[in-house]
């Protein structure tokens, strides 16, 4: 369900399929989660003496509970809607920014230079996460996919859906040029193309 949400924020061209979703882990999130839990707590811990003042006690309670929320809320929706789409034909990039900011770029997979993983951190260590790169063709960007689970995985399911894309395209092309000879040799006739290619 957490993909399915994902993928229904693209828009798939003709004959293109979606292989594998690639997401970040939750501890990318984890300082939000913390102050949010740290709001939670420090509201139940001073209640008491928040609710001595009366109306303003109670407002400022209410706000850290609701601060709290938000906070959690928020990193919680940004996390579900981060991610990597692989699909047949392209890598689509989602990255969602609070509730109403969400930058989406796309690489064909033949502007693909390199595809590599690192790990590095503690995080990384503890709870095999690595971060996933994707470096452009004829650029210096990269894009950059942190704390991931399956890591090498997803860097292997790169570079095999770029391989196959390669090989659909020069298998395109192979048969327009088949296309396009068969017709030069319908209209001038085969005696005239052999003398023309030299055979």
């Amino acid at each position: 369900m957490l993909n399915i949400a994902l993928l229904n924020k693209i828009w798939l061209k003709n004959e293109e399929a979606p292989i594998l979703v690639i997401r970040s882990s939750l501890i990318n999130w984890l300082g939000p989660f913390l102050v949010s839990g740290l709001l939670l707590l420090g509201a139940f811990f001073l209640m008491y003496f928040l609710w001595q003042f009366g109306l303003w006690g109670l407002l400022a309670f209410s706000f850290l509970i609701v601060l709290a929320i938000f906070i959690f809320s928020r990193a919680l929706y940004e996390h579900y809607f981060t991610g990597w789409v692989l699909t047949n034909l392209r890598l689509i990039d989602l990255y969602q920014r609070g509730f109403f900011h969400r930058e989406t770029s796309e690489v064909v997979y033949d502007k693909i230079k390199e595809a590599y993983c690192q790990k590095a951190g503690i995080f990384s260590g503890l709870f095999g996460l690595g971060d996933v790169y994707v470096a452009l063709a004829g650029s210096r960007v990269k894009l950059m996919l942190g704390r991931v689970r399956g890591y090498d995985r997803a860097v292997s399911e790169i570079i095999l859906q770029q391989e196959n894309y390669l090989a659909n395209l020069f298998d395109g092309k192979e048969r327009r040029a088949q296309y396009q000879l068969q017709k030069i040799k319908n209209k001038i006739g085969a005696d005239a193309l052999s003398r023309l290619l030299g055979d």
